[in-house]
Protein backbone atom coordinates (compact mmCIF):
# COMPACT_ATOMS: atom_id res chain seq x y z
CA UNK A 1 0.00 0.00 0.00
CA UNK A 2 1.43 3.42 -1.00
CA UNK A 3 1.72 6.41 1.32
CA UNK A 4 -1.17 8.11 -0.47
CA UNK A 5 -3.36 5.02 -0.03
CA UNK A 6 -2.62 4.98 3.71
CA UNK A 7 -4.02 8.49 4.15
CA UNK A 8 -7.54 8.96 5.48
CA UNK A 9 -10.21 11.38 4.31
CA UNK A 10 -11.32 13.29 7.42
CA UNK A 11 -15.01 13.68 8.24
CA UNK A 12 -16.51 17.05 7.36
CA UNK A 13 -17.01 18.19 10.96
CA UNK A 14 -13.47 17.14 11.95
CA UNK A 15 -11.91 19.04 9.06
CA UNK A 16 -14.17 22.02 9.70
CA UNK A 17 -13.14 22.13 13.38
CA UNK A 18 -9.45 22.04 12.44
CA UNK A 19 -9.91 24.88 9.94
CA UNK A 20 -11.87 26.96 12.44
CA UNK A 21 -9.18 26.58 15.11
CA UNK A 22 -6.45 27.65 12.69
CA UNK A 23 -8.49 30.68 11.67
CA UNK A 24 -9.18 31.51 15.30
CA UNK A 25 -5.46 31.42 16.12
CA UNK A 26 -4.41 33.16 12.89
CA UNK A 27 -7.24 35.37 11.55
CA UNK A 28 -4.92 36.72 8.84
CA UNK A 29 -4.46 33.31 7.21
CA UNK A 30 -6.00 32.84 3.77
CA UNK A 31 -7.15 29.68 2.01
CA UNK A 32 -3.76 28.49 0.75
CA UNK A 33 -2.03 29.12 4.07
CA UNK A 34 -4.76 27.28 5.98
CA UNK A 35 -4.52 24.38 3.52
CA UNK A 36 -0.73 24.12 3.93
CA UNK A 37 -1.05 24.15 7.73
CA UNK A 38 -3.72 21.44 7.60
CA UNK A 39 -1.38 19.20 5.59
CA UNK A 40 1.49 19.93 7.98
CA UNK A 41 -0.54 19.25 11.13
CA UNK A 42 -2.28 16.15 9.77
CA UNK A 43 0.16 14.32 7.54
CA UNK A 44 -2.10 11.26 7.50
CA UNK A 45 -5.01 13.22 5.98
CA UNK A 46 -5.97 13.29 2.33
CA UNK A 47 -7.42 16.75 1.74
CA UNK A 48 -7.65 18.91 -1.36
CA UNK A 49 -7.25 22.68 -1.42
CA UNK A 50 -10.60 22.84 -3.24
CA UNK A 51 -12.32 21.16 -0.27
CA UNK A 52 -10.67 23.51 2.23
CA UNK A 53 -11.74 26.49 0.12
CA UNK A 54 -15.35 25.25 -0.07
CA UNK A 55 -15.56 24.83 3.73
CA UNK A 56 -13.97 28.22 4.42
CA UNK A 57 -16.35 29.95 2.02
CA UNK A 58 -19.39 28.24 3.55
CA UNK A 59 -18.23 29.26 7.05
CA UNK A 60 -17.37 32.84 6.08
CA UNK A 61 -13.68 32.26 6.81
CA UNK A 62 -12.11 33.47 3.58
CA UNK A 63 -9.61 36.29 4.08
CA UNK A 64 -8.66 37.07 0.46
CA UNK A 65 -5.14 38.07 1.49
CA UNK A 66 -3.24 34.87 0.63
CA UNK A 67 -0.34 36.71 -0.98
CA UNK A 68 0.16 39.19 1.86
CA UNK A 69 2.61 38.34 4.61
CA UNK A 70 1.47 39.80 7.91
CA UNK A 71 4.16 40.61 10.46
CA UNK A 72 2.88 40.98 14.01
CA UNK A 73 4.49 42.78 16.92
CA UNK A 74 4.51 41.41 20.45
CA UNK A 75 6.74 39.41 22.77
CA UNK A 76 5.79 35.76 23.18
CA UNK A 77 6.50 35.53 26.91
CA UNK A 78 5.19 39.00 27.83
CA UNK A 79 1.42 39.46 27.35
CA UNK A 80 1.67 43.06 28.56
CA UNK A 81 3.26 44.04 25.22
CA UNK A 82 0.45 44.96 22.77
CA UNK A 83 0.17 42.95 19.56
CA UNK A 84 -0.48 44.77 16.28
CA UNK A 85 0.13 44.51 12.56
CA UNK A 86 -0.27 46.61 9.41
CA UNK A 87 -3.70 46.00 7.94
CA UNK A 88 -3.38 44.67 4.37
CA UNK A 89 -6.98 45.71 3.68
CA UNK A 90 -6.38 49.36 4.62
CA UNK A 91 -5.93 51.73 1.67
CA UNK A 92 -3.65 54.45 3.06
CA UNK A 93 -3.58 56.32 -0.24
CA UNK A 94 -7.32 56.95 -0.04
CA UNK A 95 -6.75 58.77 3.27
CA UNK A 96 -3.47 60.57 2.55
CA UNK A 97 -0.54 60.47 0.13
CA UNK A 98 1.65 62.11 2.77
CA UNK A 99 2.01 59.13 5.10
CA UNK A 100 2.99 55.46 5.02
CA UNK A 101 2.99 52.68 7.62
CA UNK A 102 5.97 50.57 8.67
CA UNK A 103 6.63 48.07 11.43
CA UNK A 104 9.08 49.58 13.92
CA UNK A 105 9.99 46.65 16.18
CA UNK A 106 8.36 43.87 18.23
CA UNK A 107 7.67 46.09 21.22
CA UNK A 108 6.71 49.36 19.54
CA UNK A 109 4.70 47.66 16.82
CA UNK A 110 3.71 49.68 13.79
CA UNK A 111 4.39 53.35 13.15
CA UNK A 112 3.40 56.10 10.73
CA UNK A 113 6.05 57.85 8.65
CA UNK A 114 6.20 60.87 6.35
CA UNK A 115 6.00 59.73 2.71
CA UNK A 116 7.24 63.15 1.56
CA UNK A 117 8.60 66.39 3.03
CA UNK A 118 5.93 68.14 5.09
CA UNK A 119 5.79 71.80 6.05
CA UNK A 120 4.85 73.17 9.45
CA UNK A 121 1.06 73.52 9.89
CA UNK A 122 0.34 71.27 6.89
CA UNK A 123 -2.66 68.99 7.39
CA UNK A 124 -1.42 65.45 6.88
CA UNK A 125 -4.89 63.91 6.83
CA UNK A 126 -8.38 64.02 8.27
CA UNK A 127 -10.15 60.83 9.29
CA UNK A 128 -13.48 59.55 10.54
CA UNK A 129 -13.48 56.61 12.99
CA UNK A 130 -14.09 52.96 12.25
CA UNK A 131 -16.07 52.87 15.48
CA UNK A 132 -17.03 55.68 17.83
CA UNK A 133 -18.55 55.89 21.25
CA UNK A 134 -18.47 59.42 22.68
CA UNK A 135 -17.83 60.59 26.22
CA UNK A 136 -20.98 60.05 28.29
CA UNK A 137 -22.16 63.65 28.23
CA UNK A 138 -22.35 63.43 24.43
CA UNK A 139 -24.14 60.08 24.45
CA UNK A 140 -26.66 61.33 27.02
CA UNK A 141 -27.50 64.23 24.69
CA UNK A 142 -27.93 61.77 21.83
CA UNK A 143 -30.26 59.53 23.87
CA UNK A 144 -32.56 62.48 24.59
CA UNK A 145 -32.58 63.63 20.96
CA UNK A 146 -30.47 66.72 21.67
CA UNK A 147 -27.40 65.61 19.69
CA UNK A 148 -26.60 63.48 16.66
CA UNK A 149 -26.86 59.75 17.34
CA UNK A 150 -23.53 59.15 15.58
CA UNK A 151 -21.17 62.12 15.86
CA UNK A 152 -22.93 63.69 18.90
CA UNK A 153 -22.95 67.15 17.37
CA UNK A 154 -25.45 69.14 19.51
CA UNK A 155 -28.63 70.29 17.78
CA UNK A 156 -29.17 74.04 17.76
CA UNK A 157 -32.47 73.90 15.82
CA UNK A 158 -35.24 71.45 14.96
CA UNK A 159 -34.07 68.42 13.01
CA UNK A 160 -35.97 67.10 10.00
CA UNK A 161 -37.83 63.84 10.53
CA UNK A 162 -35.96 62.28 7.58
CA UNK A 163 -32.84 61.83 9.71
CA UNK A 164 -34.56 60.23 12.65
CA UNK A 165 -34.66 56.55 13.55
CA UNK A 166 -38.16 55.35 12.69
CA UNK A 167 -38.21 53.17 15.81
CA UNK A 168 -36.72 55.28 18.62
CA UNK A 169 -35.90 58.87 19.62
CA UNK A 170 -32.39 58.88 18.15
CA UNK A 171 -31.85 61.59 15.52
CA UNK A 172 -28.95 62.40 13.21
CA UNK A 173 -27.46 65.64 11.97
CA UNK A 174 -27.23 64.39 8.38
CA UNK A 175 -28.26 61.54 6.11
CA UNK A 176 -24.61 60.45 6.04
CA UNK A 177 -24.51 60.09 9.84
CA UNK A 178 -27.77 58.14 9.77
CA UNK A 179 -26.52 55.82 7.02
CA UNK A 180 -23.24 55.16 8.85
CA UNK A 181 -25.05 54.41 12.11
CA UNK A 182 -27.49 52.04 10.40
CA UNK A 183 -24.65 50.21 8.66
CA UNK A 184 -22.44 49.85 11.71
CA UNK A 185 -24.44 49.54 14.94
CA UNK A 186 -27.86 51.16 15.38
CA UNK A 187 -30.18 48.34 14.18
CA UNK A 188 -28.75 46.23 17.01
CA UNK A 189 -28.37 49.05 19.56
CA UNK A 190 -31.85 50.55 19.00
CA UNK A 191 -33.74 49.99 22.29
CA UNK A 192 -37.07 49.77 20.46
CA UNK A 193 -35.80 46.83 18.40
CA UNK A 194 -33.56 45.34 21.08
CA UNK A 195 -34.90 46.02 24.62
CA UNK A 196 -32.02 44.08 26.21
CA UNK A 197 -29.62 46.64 24.77
CA UNK A 198 -31.33 49.33 26.85
CA UNK A 199 -30.50 47.31 29.96
CA UNK A 200 -26.87 47.03 28.81
CA UNK A 201 -26.65 50.77 28.09
CA UNK A 202 -28.16 51.67 31.47
CA UNK A 203 -25.71 49.31 33.20
CA UNK A 204 -22.73 50.97 31.45
CA UNK A 205 -24.17 54.44 32.08
CA UNK A 206 -24.47 53.76 35.82
CA UNK A 207 -20.76 52.94 35.85
CA UNK A 208 -19.90 55.77 33.40
CA UNK A 209 -18.13 52.98 31.54
CA UNK A 210 -17.30 53.94 27.98
CA UNK A 211 -15.19 50.97 26.84
CA UNK A 212 -17.85 48.21 26.99
CA UNK A 213 -20.25 50.39 25.01
CA UNK A 214 -17.56 50.72 22.36
CA UNK A 215 -17.01 46.95 22.44
CA UNK A 216 -20.76 46.42 21.88
CA UNK A 217 -20.57 48.68 18.83
CA UNK A 218 -17.59 46.73 17.49
CA UNK A 219 -19.55 43.49 17.85
CA UNK A 220 -22.57 45.11 16.16
CA UNK A 221 -20.34 46.34 13.35
CA UNK A 222 -19.07 42.82 12.67
CA UNK A 223 -22.57 41.35 12.74
CA UNK A 224 -23.95 43.96 10.33
CA UNK A 225 -20.90 43.77 8.05
CA UNK A 226 -21.46 40.03 7.76
CA UNK A 227 -24.95 40.67 6.34
CA UNK A 228 -23.31 42.59 3.47
CA UNK A 229 -20.46 40.13 2.88
CA UNK A 230 -17.89 42.53 4.37
CA UNK A 231 -16.96 40.61 7.53
CA UNK A 232 -13.43 39.69 6.40
CA UNK A 233 -12.47 43.32 5.82
CA UNK A 234 -14.04 44.66 9.02
CA UNK A 235 -12.59 41.85 11.13
CA UNK A 236 -9.13 42.48 9.68
CA UNK A 237 -9.45 46.18 10.53
CA UNK A 238 -10.21 45.39 14.17
CA UNK A 239 -7.56 42.67 14.46
CA UNK A 240 -4.86 45.05 13.21
CA UNK A 241 -5.34 47.55 16.07
CA UNK A 242 -2.79 47.22 18.87
CA UNK A 243 -4.32 44.78 21.35
CA UNK A 244 -3.62 43.99 24.97
CA UNK A 245 -5.85 42.22 27.47
CA UNK A 246 -7.61 44.63 29.86
CA UNK A 247 -6.59 42.44 32.81
CA UNK A 248 -2.94 42.98 31.85
CA UNK A 249 -3.53 46.75 31.77
CA UNK A 250 -5.17 46.85 35.18
CA UNK A 251 -2.59 44.55 36.73
CA UNK A 252 -0.22 47.52 36.39
CA UNK A 253 -2.23 49.37 39.03
CA UNK A 254 -1.11 49.04 42.64
CA UNK A 255 -4.76 48.66 43.74
CA UNK A 256 -5.29 45.61 41.50
CA UNK A 257 -4.65 43.15 44.32
CA UNK A 258 -7.71 44.59 46.09
CA UNK A 259 -9.78 45.44 43.02
CA UNK A 260 -9.37 42.28 40.94
CA UNK A 261 -12.33 40.36 42.37
CA UNK A 262 -14.97 43.15 42.12
CA UNK A 263 -13.59 44.17 38.71
CA UNK A 264 -13.90 40.64 37.33
CA UNK A 265 -17.45 40.48 38.70
CA UNK A 266 -18.21 43.71 36.83
CA UNK A 267 -16.76 42.28 33.62
CA UNK A 268 -18.87 39.14 34.05
CA UNK A 269 -22.07 41.19 34.50
CA UNK A 270 -21.29 43.26 31.42
CA UNK A 271 -20.60 40.16 29.31
CA UNK A 272 -23.82 38.49 30.47
CA UNK A 273 -25.90 41.52 29.50
CA UNK A 274 -24.12 41.88 26.16
CA UNK A 275 -24.66 38.19 25.35
CA UNK A 276 -28.36 38.54 26.21
CA UNK A 277 -28.67 41.49 23.83
CA UNK A 278 -26.71 40.16 20.87
CA UNK A 279 -26.44 36.36 20.99
CA UNK A 280 -28.81 35.98 19.30
CA UNK A 281 -30.37 39.41 18.73
CA UNK A 282 -34.17 39.80 18.53
CA UNK A 283 -35.84 38.99 15.20
CA UNK A 284 -36.85 42.65 14.85
CA UNK A 285 -33.16 43.48 14.27
CA UNK A 286 -33.36 41.45 11.03
CA UNK A 287 -30.01 39.69 11.33
CA UNK A 288 -30.62 36.99 8.74
CA UNK A 289 -27.06 35.67 8.53
CA UNK A 290 -25.56 34.64 11.89
CA UNK A 291 -21.85 35.03 12.47
CA UNK A 292 -19.64 32.02 11.64
CA UNK A 293 -19.69 29.62 14.59
CA UNK A 294 -16.00 30.06 15.41
CA UNK A 295 -16.31 33.87 15.57
CA UNK A 296 -19.54 33.81 17.59
CA UNK A 297 -17.89 31.40 20.02
CA UNK A 298 -14.92 33.73 20.30
CA UNK A 299 -16.92 36.95 20.79
CA UNK A 300 -19.61 35.70 23.14
CA UNK A 301 -18.23 32.67 24.98
CA UNK A 302 -14.60 33.62 25.59
CA UNK A 303 -13.89 36.10 28.40
CA UNK A 304 -10.41 36.89 27.11
CA UNK A 305 -11.81 38.03 23.77
CA UNK A 306 -14.09 40.51 25.55
CA UNK A 307 -11.14 41.72 27.65
CA UNK A 308 -8.97 42.00 24.53
CA UNK A 309 -11.56 44.26 22.92
CA UNK A 310 -11.80 46.36 26.09
CA UNK A 311 -8.01 46.73 26.06
CA UNK A 312 -8.02 47.39 22.32
CA UNK A 313 -10.41 50.32 22.77
CA UNK A 314 -8.63 51.72 25.81
CA UNK A 315 -5.19 51.93 24.20
CA UNK A 316 -6.34 53.06 20.74
CA UNK A 317 -9.29 55.41 21.15
CA UNK A 318 -8.94 59.13 20.62
CA UNK A 319 -11.79 60.82 22.50
CA UNK A 320 -13.98 57.79 21.86
CA UNK A 321 -13.02 57.08 18.25
CA UNK A 322 -10.86 54.30 16.85
CA UNK A 323 -9.16 55.54 13.69
CA UNK A 324 -7.50 53.16 11.26
CA UNK A 325 -4.67 55.43 10.05
CA UNK A 326 -4.29 57.60 13.15
CA UNK A 327 -3.83 54.47 15.31
CA UNK A 328 -0.37 54.01 13.74
CA UNK A 329 0.99 57.20 15.33
CA UNK A 330 3.24 56.50 18.31
CA UNK A 331 3.99 58.68 21.32
CA UNK A 332 6.82 61.09 22.01
CA UNK A 333 6.93 63.73 24.73
CA UNK A 334 8.27 66.09 22.04
CA UNK A 335 5.79 65.34 19.24
CA UNK A 336 5.96 66.55 15.65
CA UNK A 337 2.20 66.38 14.96
CA UNK A 338 -0.89 67.53 16.80
CA UNK A 339 -4.35 65.98 16.83
CA UNK A 340 -6.91 68.69 16.16
CA UNK A 341 -10.59 68.84 15.21
CA UNK A 342 -12.17 70.93 12.44
CA UNK A 343 -13.26 74.17 14.10
CA UNK A 344 -16.51 74.30 12.11
CA UNK A 345 -17.71 71.15 13.85
CA UNK A 346 -19.13 71.06 17.38
CA UNK A 347 -17.98 67.47 17.68
CA UNK A 348 -14.78 65.49 18.05
CA UNK A 349 -15.94 62.76 15.66
CA UNK A 350 -13.64 63.66 12.77
CA UNK A 351 -10.00 64.30 13.66
CA UNK A 352 -7.27 66.17 11.82
CA UNK A 353 -3.51 65.53 12.03
CA UNK A 354 -1.39 68.69 11.71
CA UNK A 355 2.38 69.09 11.50
CA UNK A 356 3.68 71.31 14.30
CA UNK A 357 7.08 71.69 12.62
CA UNK A 358 8.75 70.83 9.31
CA UNK A 359 9.02 67.05 8.89
CA UNK A 360 11.42 65.31 6.51
CA UNK A 361 10.46 62.41 4.26
CA UNK A 362 11.04 59.12 6.10
CA UNK A 363 10.73 60.70 9.57
CA UNK A 364 8.42 58.91 11.99
CA UNK A 365 5.35 60.85 13.12
CA UNK A 366 4.77 61.27 16.84
CA UNK A 367 1.96 62.73 18.90
CA UNK A 368 1.76 63.16 22.67
CA UNK A 369 -0.52 60.73 24.49
CA UNK A 370 -0.25 62.83 27.64
CA UNK A 371 -0.62 66.43 28.73
CA UNK A 372 2.75 67.88 27.62
CA UNK A 373 2.70 70.19 30.66
CA UNK A 374 3.05 67.24 33.02
CA UNK A 375 6.41 66.58 34.65
CA UNK A 376 8.49 63.53 33.74
CA UNK A 377 7.33 61.34 36.63
CA UNK A 378 3.64 61.98 35.96
CA UNK A 379 4.03 61.40 32.22
CA UNK A 380 5.92 58.15 32.67
CA UNK A 381 3.55 56.75 35.30
CA UNK A 382 0.54 57.48 33.10
CA UNK A 383 2.12 55.99 29.97
CA UNK A 384 3.19 52.85 31.82
CA UNK A 385 -0.26 52.21 33.31
CA UNK A 386 -2.38 53.26 30.35
CA UNK A 387 -0.28 52.31 27.32
CA UNK A 388 2.00 49.58 28.67
CA UNK A 389 5.38 51.08 27.81
CA UNK A 390 8.21 53.03 29.44
CA UNK A 391 8.88 56.24 27.56
CA UNK A 392 12.54 56.71 26.67
CA UNK A 393 12.23 59.75 24.43
CA UNK A 394 14.88 62.47 24.54
CA UNK A 395 12.77 64.75 26.72
CA UNK A 396 12.33 61.98 29.31
CA UNK A 397 16.01 60.97 29.15
CA UNK A 398 17.17 64.55 29.78
CA UNK A 399 14.15 65.58 31.87
CA UNK A 400 13.74 68.50 29.51
CA UNK A 401 11.14 71.27 29.90
CA UNK A 402 8.15 72.12 27.73
CA UNK A 403 9.74 74.55 25.27
CA UNK A 404 8.06 77.67 23.91
CA UNK A 405 8.42 76.21 20.40
CA UNK A 406 6.49 73.09 21.38
CA UNK A 407 3.89 75.08 23.27
CA UNK A 408 3.26 77.27 20.22
CA UNK A 409 3.25 74.28 17.85
CA UNK A 410 0.60 72.54 19.99
CA UNK A 411 -1.24 75.86 20.36
CA UNK A 412 -1.30 75.59 24.13
CA UNK A 413 -2.42 78.54 26.20
CA UNK A 414 0.06 80.19 28.52
CA UNK A 415 -0.34 78.89 32.09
Amino acid sequence: MTEVEKRIVPEEDVLCQSIQQLKLDHPEFGIKTIYNHILKQHQDWQVSEKRVKKIMQSQGLTANNNTVEIVKSGVQDDPSVPVSFIDPKLDFQSVSTKVEAKMVDNVTGKGLFAAKDIKKDDILFTETPLVYFPPWEGFNLARTGDACGLCCKPFTRAVRMGVRCIHCDIMYCSKQCKTTALETFHPLECPALNPSMRDYMNFCAAEQWQAPMAVARMYCHMMLAHQRGELDTVLMHYNAFATVNQAERQAKETEWIFMEHPTRELWAKARAKLIKALHPPPKKCKINLPLPDHLAQQLFNDEDTFLNYLGKFNINNQNGGMYLVHSHINHNCTPNVSIDYPTSQQTQYKLMVRAIRDIKKGEQLFESYVNPRWNKETRQNYLSKSYMFDCKCERCETDGPLTDELRKGLRLRQE
